[in-house]
């Protein structure tokens, strides 16, 4: 079958990208095997919510230490229920070349502002990466309490139903050293079952643990950073049409598609719960049906999906009012285009290619910041490596992200233009449409808000018959396809 990259003209109108030196990817995706007509896939999530005595609740007797060390909001999020189909579309949008969505309006992407808005944990502090040679057994009798016997740790790697089987219960009588170390073996839990997944969905490296010594300081990490980062590297590898499934904070791509595309979102949207971060008004009882579970249904609302359709800015003051303080704390790190830390995880934050996210108008980006071999880095093998000498560079980066703020841009008003720079420049570059039953539906509406915005007052002063030529190409091509049908 033809390929979405392909010159001919009827593609080209269809699909993209016209110039492939930004999605240079594009062949190995799997919007290009999709639009191809191979078979459907949809993918599994990779995630084992910790729960207790068989119920989906957290002991009461833990929370002051979940709140001291920084989980306390963000781990009450792992009970929402996820959209396959949802996840599995927006991934055919997701482009490892740029760390953001292809929409038909622009480029868009999780930033660091929607985890801390969304999620309520900390997206400044220090980055999260230390040593991978301590001895882990010893370290686990030390903060748990219990060392693992040979054959029950692996490396640094226990099985989750190792901590399940030891922290089962907390009893009336246990003294405060006992209930940290269920904590500790809590968060380890939430790390290994939803927000660091491994391939195995059951195990979980005892790495982590050393963070949780002290539930203090363990608040100065910047654990927000490295959840965006394990979930920019997992978004990543699942748009290769092989991979299967995919792990990571799956819930915050889910909470981010229901905020800024409302057609995404469940029919009722209940309303802000007062000094919560914004994520936590879906856990309401009755939000969490997961709707239609159709890839096709959720794939098509994207390639149809027009310009107005999608909120560029859905924090306004009046939300940002009602948020808990850690929710807001060093905002400027929205800001920054800089590496996100969590160990041999690296993966860039570009708000530089969002730039509406936040209110600005968008330039043509310049090239991305990912380095092209940063995905192929792994710790099979180097247990020894000195990880804080190879990354000083990024370590650096982040440390002094402030100096990597973006530049300031004037205030997008409304919508920006049809004939800006910016999107002459996102239409060459893009794949506008996954799948090609879309396709014409979506070049018409194309056509007709391209003929709309020439005819308004603003488009009769910037527009030129030649801005017109490409429109005209397009209704020929579609009612040269229709007769020929």
């Amino acid at each position: 079958m033809a390929s979405s990259s392909s010159s001919s003209s009827h593609i080209n109108i269809k699909s993209g990208p016209i110039d492939t030196d930004v999605l240079w990817m594009q062949p190995k995706h799997v919007s290009e095997h999709v639009w191809n007509g191979e078979e459907e896939r949809k993918l599994h999530i990779r995630r084992a919510v910790p729960t207790y005595q068989g119920e989906e609740q957290i002991p009461e007797q833990i929370f002051p230490f979940l709140q001291q060390s920084g989980f306390g909001w963000i781990i009450k999020m792992g009970f929402l229920k996820i959209n396959v189909s949802l996840i599995s579309a927006l991934i055919e949008r997701w482009r490892p070349e740029t760390h953001t969505f292809h929409m038909r309006c622009g480029e868009c992407t999780i930033t660091l502002q929607d985890v801390s808005v969304l999620l309520g944990i900390s997206v400044d502090g220090l980055p999260l990466i230390g040593p991978t040679n301590l001895d882990w057994a010893d370290l686990c009798e030390e903060l748990l309490g219990v060392r693992p016997q040979e054959g029950e740790i692996k490396g640094s790697v226990v099985k989750l139903s190792w901590l399940a089987h030891h922290f089962d219960q907390i009893n009336n009588d246990d003294d405060e050293e006992q209930v940290r170390r269920f904590a500790r073996a809590w968060i380890l839990r939430f790390i290994g079952g939803v927000l660091f997944v491994d391939k195995t969905s059951n195990r979980v490296s005892v790495r982590y643990l050393q963070f949780l010594r002290d539930f203090e300081e363990c608040g100065r990490y910047a654990w927000g950073a490295a959840v965006l980062s394990f979930l920019y590297r997992e978004m990543c590898s699942a748009t290769d049409y092989k991979t299967k499934s995919i792990g990571g904070m799956c819930i915050l791509l889910q909470l981010w598609a229901w905020e800024r595309c409302p057609t995404l979102a469940p029919k009722r949207t209940p309303s802000h719960i007062e000094n919560t971060p914004l994520g936590h008004r879906w856990l309401r009882r009755g939000n969490q049906h997961i709707g239609n579970d159709d890839v096709k249904v959720f794939r098509r609302k994207f390639d149809i999906m027009k310009r107005h359709e999608f909120v560029w800015e859905p924090y306004p003051s009046t939300v940002m009012s009602f948020l808990p303080p850690v929710c807001l704390v060093e905002s400027l790190a929205w800001y920054a285009v800089v590496p996100l830390i969590c160990f041999q995880v690296i993966e860039w934050h570009q708000p530089d290619r969002v730039l509406r996210q936040f209110g600005m108008q968008q330039p043509v980006p310049e090239s991305p910041s990912q380095p092209l071999n940063i995905h192929g880095i792994t710790l099979k093998g180097k247990h020894d490596e000195n990880w804080g000498q190879l990354f000083a560079p990024m370590i650096q980066q982040w440390n002094n992200r402030h100096a990597f703020r973006v530049d300031a841009y004037p205030r997008q008003e409304g919508l920006l233009s049809f004939n800006s720079d910016y999107m002459v420049w996102y239409r060459r570059k893009t794949k506008m449409f996954v799948d090609p039953e879309n396709a014409k539906t979506a070049t018409l509406g194309e056509v007709a808000e391209a003929l709309q915005y020439m005819v308004s007052p603003q488009g009769r002063k910037t527009c030129t018959f030649d801005d017109l030529v490409p429109y005209v190409e397009k209704i020929t091509i579609l009612s040269e396809e229709q007769e020929s049908h």
